[in-house]
């Protein structure tokens, strides 16, 4: 099934969003991916509360911090937890 995603342009961060740490970044890529949404959209969501403000990272770069982005979009972490125990 992995290189099915991968085939398909998926980054490899919207694939493992669960198993990433709650302190991990992800990129805008990885954003769209997740949400099947545009840019515009995404920064339209941001001004409306919707996701959370990014981090710039080298400048003009921006990211996400994975714990936020999964609170608001209701991704869990189950598997995680189940693991870890």
């Amino acid at each position: 099934m992995a290189q099915s995603i991968k085939k398909a342009g998926i980054p490899s961060g919207a694939e493992n969003i669960e198993r990433l740490p709650a302190s991990a970044r992800v990129d805008l890529p990885v954003l769209q991916a997740l949400t099947s949404k545009s840019r515009a959209t995404i920064y339209r969501w941001i001004d409306q509360g919707i996701l959370p403000h990014p981090i710039k990272t080298r400048g003009t770069q921006n990211a996400w911090n994975v714990g936020e982005i999964r609170a608001a979009l209701g991704i869990t972490s189950q598997s995680c937890m189940k693991d870890a125990a």
